[in-house]
């Protein structure tokens, strides 16, 4: 077993097709099976069955897929350690962004990281919390976000701020986004939610059923940008922290008020795995995500500080 057939392997998994892995790898196709099938012959298992749609890896292929992201990933992060000995911080980055997290700082951390960092490649790559806890613990991403960080032992993290959840319509309903609303008062209003197991909607749940409040979902969805979009159109209203909408509210196109009676918060953290060295790349983001944090809770627009 060599790192090109785990690369080889791992590109045919990825591309679902011989093909297309050859063509990404710019290797002949015969060249690249060639080394696929020497690997299974090393291991005696199958790794991948052939089907009308592309390739599939078996119950062995799964198993050797996670070694295999982990391992790659390694030689990666080893090769840039010794990289960073020589220079200013660069080289490729992957950074796990849940939607509201990418909503509230995505942005600016390409900004800053491009201007003060420029040898830095970001890449930000968008899942639930449990999705980005997995992709750290697999190897796949360097640094993520995440509202769940125990959902994968192993897993490093620190708590960036807290956010509290507010209501978030097109009309003001009387309020000026300064004022709160009592979660009984959205008792069968019609809400825009993120589908379950997204964290957001398992807060709302659990708040109001401790209450015996009834909440109507009119419409699931996922992505904090088409929810935004939905609430503008008059649609429906939802539940986010403030800062996913800010410029919306700010411009008088959406309206806000905190959740009160209770009030419902989240924290946010910051995670990366505990079998990963730290390349000065990845310090020095990580520095970026403490100071926009940190902005993002002195602005007193539903942040605090996490304990």
């Amino acid at each position: 077993m060599d790192v090109r057939q785990l690369r080889y392997f791992v590109e045919v998994v990825q591309a679902k097709s011989f093909t297309k892995a050859a063509e990404r790898v710019r290797v002949a196709q015969p060249a690249l099976g060639f080394q696929v099938r020497k690997l299974e012959d090393e291991l005696g298992s199958a790794l991948l069955v052939r089907h009308s749609r592309g390739v599939k890896t078996t119950e062995a292929g799964d198993a050797l897929l996670k070694h295999a992201h982990a391992i790659l990933r390694q030689i990666e992060l080893a090769r840039q350690e010794v990289i960073d000995l020589a220079g200013p911080p660069r080289g490729p980055l992957a950074l796990g962004v849940t939607p509201t997290a990418s909503a509230l700082l995505a942005t600016r951390i390409v900004q800053q990281c491009g201007e003060a960092f420029p040898g830095i490649a970001l890449n930000l790559v968008e899942g639930l919390s449990e999705e980005v806890m997995k992709w750290l613990d697999e190897g796949r991403i360097d640094l993520g976000f995440s509202y769940n960080p125990t959902a994968i032992k192993g897993i490093d993290s620190k708590p960036l701020l807290i956010e509290d959840l507010f209501y978030i319509s097109s009309d003001d309903d009387g309020f000026d986004g300064t004022e709160k609303i009592a979660l009984a008062k959205l008792r069968n209003r019609p809400l825009i939610l993120p589908s379950r197991p997204h964290g957001t909607r398992m807060l709302v749940e659990q708040a109001a059923e401790e209450r015996g409040i009834a909440i109507e979902i009119s419409c699931e969805v996922d992505s904090v940008a088409t929810v935004r979009e939905l609430v503008e159109a008059g649609i429906g209203a939802t539940i986010l922290p403030l800062g996913a909408v800010q410029d919306a509210v700010r411009n008088g196109r959406l309206h806000a008020a905190r959740i009160s009676r209770p009030r419902i918060s989240r924290t946010l953290h910051l995670a990366w795995s505990s079998r990963s060295a730290q390349t000065n790349a990845a310090l020095v983001v990580c520095d970026i995500i403490d100071r926009l944090a940190e902005e993002r809770i002195q602005s007193g627009s539903g942040f605090w500080r996490a304990p």
